[in-house]
């Protein structure tokens, strides 16, 4: 065996105090998996839960680790909305194949063109191959196509990206030798698409590790600022010059909307209204018929006609922002637009003060309760609380990921959507069925995330969930069971714990919340899974038998 070079030797050691920092929830190989799927798609800003959908290495994923459709920037799932009304997109597939081992094979390059010739053949029927691949890679390559097949009209930009990560160090010339053939396959199914393939090895994960994004952008305005002493500007800037610090390689810096508490509205009155007028060049200067955007920073600094902002945050003008990046976007060359829209950047470093203003600036039109998320009191009261308890709410995206916080122990508003939908609601379907839009409702967003529940009840919920998590990994249950199957079946089976801990199915809530300490013994988990396995297997064993209602009737109804 030859001697591993330095770069190999902190690599491994960084993989193994990681995993050990996240217990026996995630082995040395699923969390190589996670981080090099992580720092390869760094750019995209990911969260762990995105990072995780995206995985399908398993018994039958052909050569296929993890897989990642974005549209447009963004990361597509199966309960996203495509819009097909859009005229310029770039649709990005990224496949990874993550292995711990110290070389680079030709059989992984083999694998990669085997599976495109079966699943990114139009012409095939990806099911026809269920008995090769897994279900979680077909259901991923499904999500591909769909997207592909539904934009096509528009002839959309098309980014197929394979990565190929060990902990190796040299690559071997009869293994990229094999690169050719599955660059000449990919290009002959999709023309004029662009392919690229990388090898990523020991030294280059540590550069991506050691590359830490940068979180300032630079505004250049038109005309001169308006100052204030706490270091906050009004300021004119051109149309073109906004598009260019909204955008990053002309996709959508979705990061710097994360403070924002509205999605964008599409095609409402006031978004045609400001497309109208963004079309109409010989109207009147844009911002004299536009409220413009209001931009929250904790510091900004101006120097000529250039201000630099750290972690610019747009908490008012998400509709206008969007209809401005479409304009530009679609356009068929690109535009130069002196028109000018008003910015406001207000320097304020309390975070606590930075919520109240992301409130008041969204407060003077009609917004649903449900959309004022992460700024809410009771989100700040959930983190603060399973902080103080070992665990990491992730209110601001990617906040503590980025303070490299354990992957097991970092929890996101979604997550904790799903977990306390399926332990207090006793709705572990739809906390499976909608894993992005679950808090879309007003109505469940308030039955979820409420001043009135106990504090405690979100911790022991997720104590709960992560017990589950664990315990069905098979070194634990002594089932090896798919993850897929896993996937599907793991609320069911926290509903059936969480009901046994409280001793009741109705008014689980306050029942959880008079259980002084969450203690789960191991026959509790292990007959709640197996009496949910047991169930989902006899109706059938799908995707829609867990995101239906008659599992769950069959588990809680006695039928």
């Amino acid at each position: 065996m030859s001697k591993l070079t330095n770069d190999q030797v902190i690599l491994n050691q960084i993989i193994k105090s990681k995993c050990a920092d996240s217990g026996d929830e995630i082995t040395e190989p699923e969390y190589f998996e996670i981080y090099t799927a992580s720092e390869i798609l760094k750019d995209h800003d990911l969260s762990y839960d995105d990072v995780k959908y995206g995985i399908v290495g398993d018994g039958g994923d052909g050569g296929i680790d993890s897989i990642f459709t974005l549209l447009n920037g963004e990361l597509i799932n199966e309960d996203s909305d495509i819009n097909v009304n859009q005229k310029k997109n770039v649709i990005e597939l990224k496949i990874i194949q993550s292995k711990t081992s110290t070389t680079f094979k030709e059989v992984a390059i083999v694998k990669f063109r085997e599976t495109a010739e079966d699943l990114f053949d139009l012409s095939n029927d990806p099911y026809n191959y269920s008995e090769r691949y897994n279900q979680e890679l077909i259901e991923r390559v499904i999500i591909f196509r769909t997207v592909y097949e539904k934009l096509a009209a528009s002839f959309p930009k098309l980014e197929i990206s394979y990565y190929y990560a060990t902990q190796g160090d040299e690559v071997h010339p009869n293994v990229s030798g094999k690169v050719q053939k599955l660059e000449s396959l990919i290009l002959a199914l999709f023309s004029g698409s662009s392919f690229k393939f990388e090898f990523i090895g020991a030294r280059r994960l540590l550069e991506l590790t050691r590359n830490i994004p940068t979180t300032s952008r630079t505004l250049e305005i038109a005309e001169t600022p308006i100052s204030t002493e706490a270091g906050s500007y009004v300021c004119l800037v051109s149309l073109d010059k906004y598009y260019d610090f909204i955008s990053d390689d002309g996709a959508l810096a979705r990061s710097i909307f994360e403070s924002n508490v509205r999605d964008y509205q599409g095609s409402v009155v006031v978004n045609t209204g400001i497309k109208q007028t963004l079309s109409n060049t010989k109207s009147e200067d844009f911002w004299y018929l536009n409220n413009g955007v209001t931009i929250i920073t904790p510091n900004a600094v101006s120097a000529g006609k250039k201000i630099t902002i750290e972690d610019p945050q747009i908490v008012n003008g998400l509709q206008t922002s969007h209809e401005i990046y479409n304009h530009f976007s679609e356009a068929a060359q690109l535009l130069k637009d002196e028109r000018k829209i008003l910015v406001r950047i207000i320097r304020e470093e309390n975070e606590e003060a930075r919520d109240r203003i992301i409130r008041a600036t969204n407060s003077q039109t009609s917004i649903p309760p449900a959309s004022l998320r992460s700024s809410d009191e009771i989100h700040r009261n959930i983190e603060d609380f399973l902080k103080a308890n070992g665990f990491f709410y992730d209110r601001k995206k990617n906040f503590y990921k980025n303070q490299g916080k354990p992957v097991s122990k970092i929890i996101s508003i979604p997550y904790m959507a799903q977990a306390m939908m399926a332990l207090t609601l006793n709705k572990p379907d739809s906390a499976r069925a909608r894993p992005s839009t679950l808090i879309n409702s007003q109505t469940e967003y308030k039955k979820i995330f409420s001043l009135d529940t106990p504090i405690d009840v979100y911790l022991k919920v997720i104590q709960i969930m992560k017990a589950v998590e664990t315990y069905i990994k098979p070194q634990h249950c002594g089932v090896d069971i798919p993850r897929k199957d896993i996937t599907n079946i793991k609320f069911f089976v926290a509903t059936l714990v969480g009901i046994s801990v409280a001793g009741t199915k109705d008014g689980i809530t306050d029942a959880l919340a008079q259980v002084p300490k969450i203690d789960i013994p191991a026959e509790v988990l292990d007959n709640a899974l197996h009496k949910v396995l047991d169930k989902y297997t006899e109706l059938g064993g799908t995707d829609q038998v867990a995101k239906g209602s008659t599992l769950v009737g069959a588990l809680l109804g006695g039928g």
